[in-house]
């Protein structure tokens, strides 16, 4: 998603627990003492089971948005910690302290672990964490001649889970072949250091671009002039691949220190220019960005801004495949809008004159509408479109205003998926319409001159589904229930919906859009085998529906 000037980034928990204050005291809750939970417990370490001082120990409701209370504390000398004061309900449970992997309650190894569900009045004394050393891949970044390379991003991927593949589904776009996963950039010596790993297999990439930090500093000369060069190394994996085929695979343990140098070499880079052209004269302060077309880059990318005669200029571009974007501020604002994209065959020869037509793309108008009698706010709801092509690019997004209307600009051709951030808890889509069209079902198809009005109505007549997991003859704490709506379709992804399994196997998903689909239980992978999963199940629900169902894990025959 390309929007600028809108921050969508979510702060790592660790920054969370920095800034969050004290629970709120029973009488400022309006709950009454006697139904307050508490949970004490110990952090350890899982080798050898020591005490853990200074574990960040956080409940944060299941179901959480921005602004809800996170409630936590900090192992003390003997790795003991206590949360009081607690309102009954379904929490995240974890653990994070420098050095180790992440910890979530009940999880199996470093996999993800199972919700807490505390009952009014409850009191748990025994929660334990065993947390995982964390791992580190370390080395450096060189040319052919055994110069370090100053500033190269170094990046570390894995290859997407069962549980991720599943969950993008089979009608994504998206393919991704590999997940990001932590980054890393060389010092003035080409070392570079990626701490904090989970164990487990992890490619390394490295690419000569660097963005600097937007903390306010301020940037070298040093950069800018680099930037005018542009890059002379195509991006590499380790050992110093171009294919991924080729790459080798990091095999990462508990508390292990791999190390894995880099060799880059300069290839002859190309220089691509151009001139952007608007509806009736050169397209000034546009923003031209050059993407690598292949799924696993890592905000390797290339960005130039047009002068007043449109012109544009991108220097050290390596052969490859990218995809052009450019980007217009819409007037009288600092938001740039995506106004065309299209992709690019970078050859050994300079890509000159290109020219670029800007035809604006088609403006949406819409309006978001509520069904029924119950009332919602729609401060800070977005409307967007997600294109269902191969990348999955960005069509644009419109802010909803209080009286309901919104308006979606330079929407280029191409067929696209309705997506809403920032509905209230209870609520969901029931309709999205342009004209006699339903967009749920078939999507927003867009051409040269389409036109229509957006229609969305959103409800609060959830179904409720609830149940529980059984492995064998034990609860499954800790599974994944995936919804998917039957049949599904690269439409209708608004309906994809998940839940983990408490601590007694039960999950619940309290706002389920009406609609049949397809269940599936599945329990987090362990490093000696795969995840077993539930037969599918098909299931129907209504509006004010409240259905229970369980699911039983199907243990694989052996061989």
């Amino acid at each position: 998603m390309r929007r600028f000037l809108v921050a969508a980034a979510v702060p790592a928990l660790a920054v969370l627990l920095l800034g969050q204050t004290s629970p709120p005291s029973p009488d400022k809750t309006g709950e009454h003492p006697d139904v307050l939970c508490a949970v004490a417990g110990r952090v350890v370490t899982a080798a050898e089971g020591l005490p853990l001082k200074s574990a960040h120990v956080a409940l944060i409701p299941e179901r959480s948005r921005s602004d809800d209370p996170i409630y936590s504390a900090t192992s003390d000398s003997d790795g003991h910690f206590l949360l009081k004061d607690i309102p009954a309900g379904r929490y995240k449970f974890l653990a994070v302290r420098a050095g180790f992997v992440e910890q979530q309650y009940q999880s199996r190894g470093t996999a993800d672990g199972a919700v807490l569900a505390l009952n009014p009045g409850q009191k748990i004394s025994d929660a334990l964490f065993r947390m995982t050393r964390a791992a580190v891949i370390t080395g450096s970044v060189t040319n052919e001649d055994g110069e370090p390379l100053v500033n190269a991003q170094i990046v570390a991927l894995q290859k997407p889970t069962e549980e991720e593949t599943e969950e993008e589904g089979p009608a994504s776009s998206r393919k991704h072949e590999l997940n990001p996963v932590a980054e890393s950039h060389t010092d003035d010596r080409g070392q570079y250091r990626i701490f904090g790993l989970k164990p487990g297999q992890y490619y390394v990439k490295a690419t000569d671009v660097f963005d600097p930090d937007s903390n306010g500093l301020p940037v070298s000369t040093g950069y800018w002039v680099q930037q005018s060069i542009g890059s002379e190394y195509a991006p590499v994996y380790y050992p110093g691949v171009g294919q991924i085929g080729q790459a080798v695979v990091l095999l990462v343990r508990p508390g292990d220190e791999v190390r894995a140098d880099v060799s880059m070499r300069r290839v002859k880079t190309v220089e691509v220019d151009g001139k952007v052209m608007g509806l009736n004269e050169p397209a000034k302060s546009a923003y031209v960005t050059l993407e690598p077309a292949e799924q696993d880059n890592f905000r390797s990318s290339y960005q130039e801004t047009t002068d007043d005669n449109g012109a544009f200029k991108l220097k050290g571009i390596p052969p490859g495949s990218y995809v052009l974007v450019v980007y217009q501020r819409s007037e009288g604002t600092e938001v740039y809008e995506q106004s065309t994209r299209q992709k690019l065959e970078v050859a050994g020869d300079n890509n000159q004159s290109l020219t670029i037509s800007l035809t604006g793309g088609v403006t949406f108008d819409g309006r978001l509408g509520v069904a029924g009698p119950a009332s919602l706010s729609l401060d800070h709801v977005y409307v967007g479109l997600i294109a269902t092509n191969e990348d999955g690019s960005w069509g644009g997004q419109g802010a909803v205003k209080k009286d309901g209307t919104f308006q979606i600009a330079s929407v280029m051709d191409g067929s696209y998926r309705i997506a809403l951030w920032g509905l209230e808890q209870g609520w969901y889509v029931k309709s999205a319409r342009t004209g006699a069209e339903d967009i749920l079902e078939n999507g927003l198809q867009v051409e040269k001159e389409t036109a229509g009005r957006l229609e969305i109505v959103v409800s609060s007549a959830c179904a409720q589904l609830e149940g529980s997991v059984m492995d064998g003859d034990q609860v499954a704490a800790g599974a994944r229930v995936h919804l998917a709506p039957e049949p599904e379709t690269p439409y209708n992804r608004l309906r994809l919906n998940n839940a983990r399994t408490d601590q007694t196997g039960h999950f619940s998903i309290a706002c389920l859009a009406p609609g049949k689909y397809r269940v599936v239980a599945r329990l987090p992978a362990s490093p000696d085998s795969d995840s077993p999963k539930s037969e599918p199940q098909v299931v129907t629900v209504s509006e004010h529906d409240h259905k229970t169902m369980e699911l039983k894990i199907v243990k694989p025959e052996a061989e």
